[in-house]
């Protein structure tokens, strides 16, 4: 994963050593040494990541996050604060100017990279959330969505899942007179994946170590997994000190994590943050869903339909401008899907389309557009891509398409349905959309051509 990160500190040591970090692990660095500067930098720039030191002479990092913050042009930002000096008073004070996290010096890599990376992933869902929005605008379909769009006034659902009665006591007790929140507790993984899957919460509070109830880590990987349940917010209490299960957490999912022993402050300050992100990007999809649903989507697989596609790709076009970060399109023809309604019927066909649009959804990322471009054509739009990645994506889809027959009622073991991808790989700049899938359409024929069931890069077809 890359991406853009303003790092903030008054100490040109201080800043070189995080550079150097920084991009040893390929993320591209911006510097800042004061606040007025970060602040002017954040604002021109779009940073995707903050990491912003405390203690400056003319701004303190609390200044500069609040001001941050304030701007709905750098609010959707996260902030990492960096401080020598770390007490629970100062972390509680960073966190309600909107800090997302922490981190003391001398900074720990294994702390620094896991909680770039979590925040990183969760700014570019939301991008693409914002972007899809603004697709919609630009379709005539209304003015969807504010610059700092507010959730429904409904109170936010927490489901506790600690190691114990005693810690269950403890949290309880502390979120019991809160405003805005209904709390409910289970005990262990198992009738916590039952609760998840009966009324999925807004936020999870998950133990790292059940004990003989489970593993909290297992049930983060899990949450984050299923459908259901991969939106919400998931905050993991860790054993103090312990930075290692923190960061591995991170990384299977986690939103958010807290050290033991918790400090109910913090928690409820973490919580808070949780659940309004949560109903954002929850208001943020219904918007979509609610608005597009008859316009732009196809009623039979559910996917976004050509026209929305164009206007998305336009979208994806320009954001590669500004981020420099290439993207990939796909083009997917079912084989032979003529036969399939010619011997079974229409009826057959359609089930066809409806499981082969599942499977392609679920076989790449949030991110990733899928759309239904034609009769058995499909589109597939994949920002901040690479020729590798792209190539690795779509011998995914061809092998998952084959491998498993499609179900038939006129065959007991179902039909063997495969499918030809032609790919074009988006420069930094291209703005030519309907060249771009007019190279893909030559790289599909020349899949078709070679026997079907394969995948061509247009370079490849025009060598």
């Amino acid at each position: 994963m890359t991406g853009r990160i303003l790092v903030v500190d008054d100490v040109p040591t201080n800043r070189m050593i995080l550079r150097a970090k920084l991009s040893a692990a390929y993320f591209e660095v911006l510097q800042a040494e004061n606040g007025q500067d970060a602040i002017a930098k954040a604002t021109e720039q779009q940073p995707d990541l903050i990491l912003l030191d405390v203690m400056m002479p003319d701004m303190d990092g609390f200044q500069v996050c609040q001001s941050l913050k304030a701007d709905p042009r750098t609010a959707h930002i996260p902030v990492i604060m960096v401080t020598a000096l770390i007490n629970a008073r100062d972390r509680l004070k960073g966190l309600e100017c909107g800090a997302d996290d922490f981190l003391s010096k001398p900074i720990n890599d294994l702390a620094l990279f896991s909680r770039v990376r979590n925040l990183l992933r969760a700014k570019f869902m939301q991008d693409e959330l914002h972007l899809r929005n603004r697709t919609t605008r630009d379709l005539g379909l209304g003015d969807l969505v504010l610059s700092n769009p507010e959730p429904a006034a409904r109170p936010g659902t927490v489901l506790l899942v600690p190691r114990d009665g005693a810690a269950r006591d403890k949290i309880t007790t502390a979120l019991a007179d809160q405003e805005g929140m209904d709390v409910k507790t289970v005990t262990g993984e198992k009738n916590a994946t039952e609760q998840a899957t009966l009324d999925p919460p807004d936020v999870f509070v998950i133990h790292a170590r059940l004990g003989e109830y489970g593993d909290g880590l297992r049930l983060v990987s899990y949450l984050r997994s299923r459908p259901r349940t991969r939106h919400a917010g998931l905050i993991l209490i860790v054993p103090e000190g312990d930075q290692a299960t923190a960061a591995k957490g991170l990384d299977l999912g986690a939103s958010d994590y807290i050290f033991e022993p918790i400090d109910p402050s913090e928690l409820i300050v973490r919580l808070k943050s949780q659940i309004r992100r949560k109903q954002i990007s929850d208001q943020l999809r219904d918007n979509v869903t609610d608005t597009l649903r008859l316009a732009v989507e196809d009623p039979l697989t559910g996917l976004y339909n050509r026209r929305y596609a164009l206007q998305h790709l336009a979208k994806i076009s320009e954001r590669s401008a500004q981020t420099e970060k290439g993207f990939a399109l796909m083009i997917l023809d079912v084989d032979k899907f003529k036969q399939v309604n010619d011997r079974y019927g229409h009826a057959a066909g359609d089930q066809v389309l409806k499981e082969f649009s599942r499977r392609i959804q679920e076989n790449l990322r949030g991110v990733d557009l899928v759309s239904r471009i034609g009769g058995e054509e499909f589109l597939v739009a994949m920002p901040d891509t690479s020729e590798s990645e792209a190539r690795t994506a779509s011998e995914r889809l061809c092998r998952v398409i084959e491998e498993t027959p499609f179900p038939c009622p006129a065959l007991k073991d179902g039909m063997r349905i495969t499918v030809s991808i032609g790919v074009v790989l988006g420069q930094p700049g291209e703005i030519n959309v309907e060249r771009l899938l007019g190279q893909a359409d030559k790289a599909l024929y020349a899949s078709k051509a070679d026997g079907r069931n394969m995948v061509t890069l247009y370079r490849s077809a025009a060598a």
